[in-house]
């Protein structure tokens, strides 16, 4: 599996580009989608100021107040991703709020790259098909650990 990211940084985040492709190749890992190993997967990923994801969060949750990840996926489901034959798979974007997790991260005194480690692993979840639930929460955890 390759993985190639496209990162629009529109802030002062220190994060690399490479810290987004390991959280995404672990994240796919630990999921168990082998059928993707073959494949030329592609994520686009923003990192934007809470002002721009407070307009996002209106805008397409209806909720107007910043929050960490949005995520647009290209697939529905599990099913409907396994289906596509392409070589190259777009999953599609994540939208990160770097101060909005560091805010939060400080706020419960927990290391910052872990919770921006676990944020990202969920938006790439998001992206797999995956709805918030326990086993979505328990692949997040085991991402943390991992990294």
């Amino acid at each position: 599996m390759n993985i190639n990211l496209e990162v629009n940084n529109k802030t002062q985040s220190p994060l690399a580009d490479d810290f987004f492709v390991l959280v995404a190749e672990k994240t796919i890992a630990a999921a168990g989608y082998e059928f993707l190993q073959d494949k030329e997967i592609s994520i686009s990923v923003a990192l934007v100021s809470e002002e721009e994801m407070q307009k996002l969060n209106n805008e397409y949750r209806q909720k107007d107040s910043t929050t960490d990840v949005l995520s647009f996926c290209e697939y529905e489901s599990m099913k409907e991703l396994k289906n596509v034959s392409e070589p190259e798979i777009f999953l599609g974007e994540l939208i990160l709020c770097y101060d909005d997790i560091s805010k939060y991260a400080k706020e419960k005194q927990i290391e910052l790259q872990g919770e921006v480690v676990n944020v990202t692993s969920h938006g790439v979840l998001h992206l797999l098909g995956f709805e918030h639930g326990d086993k979505m929460f328990a692949l997040q955890d085991q991402v943390v650990n991992k990294i």
